[in-house]
């Protein structure tokens, strides 16, 4: 397998009862420009939400269907999710935060890179919300 092709196969998803993902598969070629297409509200976002499996931290998720890259399925008990958002981001046209409070939208970066934890996850998180102002409203 060709290092960074992105292969889905059957993918469908569910919020709840919702279907939105339905059957879709797709070839993404390694080292290639592709465009996801729609309008608002048919699932652009969802599908890629799928390929970086931030999907998971919404509740009442369900998923069937594969997406492997470099021949790997990312949903496998095998996978590090987190070296997975490493590889794989998204960046939107405007800012979109994860489904969580503001500490936990903040503090993600850190604990991904495992930076910090504990006391010191809460003063690096607290300090970044003091130099950007908002501390007073969100504490």
């Amino acid at each position: 397998m060709e290092k960074g092709r992105i292969e889905i196969q059957q993918l469908n998803l569910w919020f709840g009862t919702n279907h939105v993902l339905r059957d879709i598969s797709l070839s993404i070629p390694a080292r290639s420009v592709t465009a996801i297409m729609g309008p608002s509200g048919c699932g652009k976002s969802t599908l890629l939400r799928c390929i970086n499996r931030m999907n998971d931290l919404i509740s009442d998720t369900r998923i069937t269907g594969r997406i492997l890259i470099d021949g790997r399925d990312i949903f496998s008990p095998e996978t590090d999710v987190i070296e997975l958002r490493k590889r794989v981001g998204m960046v939107f046209q405007k800012p979109n935060p994860f489904p969580k409070s503001i500490f936990e939208n903040i503090a993600f970066g850190i604990r991904i890179h495992r930076l910090a934890h504990g006391r010191e996850l809460k003063e690096r998180v607290e300090r970044a919300l003091r130099q950007a102002n908002p501390w007073e409203e969100v504490k």
